[in-house]
């Protein structure tokens, strides 16, 4: 039975994807999604989105992702990307459930049609649709069908009896004829040959039974990206380099002083054309040959400069100027164009205001917010207005949502458009608060803490070398996993930022009076930065980030600086100082499962991986 409904973009993206099930109020059923219906999207820079789903599957093994390959995520053909208008639902499961006491029977409906709704065993019993169904981590979803009887050999005379609790252990399937019962359990998934152990799980190839609404029948994945191009842009991304002169830009190199990364893009009608004029055309206007001889002269010079000017601002030769001045290789810059494009385009844009650390008040002192900015090592805070904020969402896993423990799915094909594998789009501005940390602080502390980053010997600007370390030093990290001990620079680095931007959630949704699940995280490991955005579309979350920056700011720092207490401390804290109370957000806002994360980072203490950390950031001085 098809059945149709429309809500909200945001509902949908949330809670209304595909292979997800939900309760159809209206018709008093439970449902299916099957498929949205949407129109492509014209302005998106698709392999742009494609690339980070690469580097978010990347944390899962091939194996476990068997759709989504690299070498399927690198064509944009196999994927359409959609705003979502219709969502199109059928009835699930189709297992019917008489609720009267002492009958439980439980009936099978494979076409999908509806019973009486007067129990037929009973013939007293409401049937209803039954609330549980099989899920396994490999991505299945099916009914939970009546059991077969051994000893009768059919299923027609099954019943379920709860025993009057919740709990799936204490259930058990009664057969109305013989009388036998039998334990409900989930048994080995029927849709994989899942062979993979998972610490800490029994039996991982057998599927769980589930309550349908639950939230371990469905979790779905998406990745969020900054400034999806417009024209200017767009012709900015077809610039030979730009992957390194967004480098240039976000290291402020002096060939870029006062340019916009969008001011220099390509432009296919733009050529060198010099006025060329014969000898006989400059004659016959009446010039001389001395005066003809004197304007090619000119002329020559003047293109000649020209070119010199062109030449020192080309891109090869800025690509060649921050390959020498910091030591880290064009192909790492290649790698980080896009993290480094994101660091520096909002920060370009108008609707942006800053408190930079030397900020003074009217008597010539710092400002409370710029003192404790810089104490904290921030270099920079910023309020953007409008930031942009793309979400496509690609995906889903049932069980679990973490790397290795879950299969990687894509939606089902879209047959309204050929069979591709649809990626659903929202595009919103939000407000957001950007913070930036000083590198110079952070090289500091891995110092103090026994660490020994090491300037690269071809660097020819210290200075610039030690901003670009960290670029060097996250190239193709995985940072959807948990960094242990080999890989402690990593780890310390994106661990303080991880912990940092989850604290700073966490104060300003208590300081702005919302749920922490209003606020999302953008991190940007290589640009030592995190932002803070607004998640929703509207409601009490519009304006209240720039409340916060406006008139709470300092108190807002202050409550970060002091968030080294946890309720379940000292437990917590001796295990790393982590956990739901003090670090943890939802899966909607935090983009990396909640791992590498730890209070001791901040203010010294135990590290699950590194053991003990003497000194935490904020003792830096």
């Amino acid at each position: 039975m098809p059945l149709k409904m429309r809500r909200g973009k945001q509902q949908v993206l949330l809670n209304y994807l595909p292979g997800r099930t939900f309760d159809f109020e209206k018709v008093g059923v439970i449902a299916r999604v099957d498929q949205i219906r949407g129109t492509p999207h014209q302005d998106l820079s698709e392999q742009l989105v494609l690339n980070a789903v690469a580097e978010y599957a990347a944390s899962w093994s091939e194996t476990h992702r068997p759709v989504l390959r690299d070498e399927v995520l690198k064509s944009t053909r196999r994927f359409v990307f959609l705003d979502p208008r219709e969502v199109k639902a059928t009835m699930f499961p189709s297992v019917f459930w008489c609720q009267r006491s002492g009958c439980g029977r439980v009936l099978s409906s494979p076409n999908g049609e509806i019973p009486a709704s007067e129990c037929p065993t009973c013939r007293k019993g409401k049937l209803v649709q039954l609330r549980f169904v099989r899920v396994h981590r490999c991505g299945a979803l099916q009914p939970l069908n009546p059991y077969f009887c051994k000893n009768c050999q059919t299923s027609n005379y099954m019943s379920l009896n709860t025993h009057g609790s919740e709990r799936i252990g204490s259930f058990r399937w009664q057969c109305t004829k013989c009388r036998r019962t039998y334990s409900v359990f989930g048994g080995r998934c029927r849709e994989c040959q899942w062979s993979t152990a998972i610490p800490g799980v029994n039996q991982p190839e057998n599927a769980s039974i589930e309550v349908h609404r639950a939230g371990r029948t469905f979790y779905p994945h998406f990745v969020v990206l900054l400034n999806q191009p417009g024209k200017d842009l767009s012709l900015f991304l077809s610039t030979p380099y730009w992957q390194q002169l967004a480098g240039a830009a976000f290291l402020e190199l002096p060939e870029l002083a006062g340019k916009r990364l969008t001011d220099l893009r390509s432009d296919p009608g733009e050529q060198d054309h010099a006025s060329q004029f014969d000898m006989a055309t400059l004659k016959g206007q009446g010039f001389t040959d001395e005066q003809v001889r004197q304007f090619l002269e000119m002329q020559a010079q003047l293109m000649d400069s020209k070119r010199r000017d062109k030449e020192a601002s080309s891109p090869a030769r800025i690509t060649r100027a921050l390959v020498e001045r910091t030591g880290v290789p064009e192909p790492v810059w290649q790698r980080s164009g896009k993290e480094m494009l994101e660091a520096v385009l909002p920060i370009q844009s108008s609707n942006t205001q800053e408190i930079p650390a030397m900020e003074s008040d009217s008597n010539g002192g710092e400002t409370i917010a710029a003192d404790s900015a810089r104490s904290m090592g921030f270099e920079r805070i910023t309020l953007i207005a409008d930031f942009p904020i793309t979400r496509a969402t690609f995906g889903f896993s049932r069980v679990d949502y973490q790397p290795q423990k879950c299969q990687l799915n894509p939606f089902s094909p879209d047959r309204d458009h050929e069979g591709r594998y649809p990626v659903f789009v929202d595009i919103v501005q939000a407000d957001a608060l950007s913070i930036r940390l000083n590198p110079v602080n952070v090289w500091r502390w891995l110092e103090l803490n026994g660490l020994s980053p090491n300037f690269p010997e071809s660097a020819s600007d210290q200075d610039l070398a030690k901003r670009a370390y960290f670029i060097g030093l996250l190239d193709e990290t995985l940072l959807g996993e948990t960094l242990r001990a080999d890989r402690a620079e990593e780890r310390m680095v994106f661990g303080l930022l991880h912990t940092l931007s989850h604290l700073a959630i966490r104060q300003a949704a208590l300081l702005c009076g919302l749920d922490s699940t209003s606020l999302s995280e953008y991190i940007l490991p290589k640009a030592l930065t995190f932002s803070l955005y607004c998640n929703h579309r509207f409601g009490a979350t519009i304006g209240a980030l720039a409340s916060l920056f406006e008139q709470s700011l300092g108190e807002w720092l202050q409550a970060i600086r002091e968030a080294d207490r946890c309720v379940y401390d000292p437990v917590c804290g001796d295990r790393g100082g982590s956990c739901h109370a003090c670090t943890h957000l939802s899966e909607t806002s935090c983009r990396f499962f909640n791992l590498n994360l730890g209070r001791s980072l901040l203010f010294g203490g135990h590290d699950p991986e590194l053991g003990k950390i003497n000194y935490g950031y904020f003792d830096i001085k």
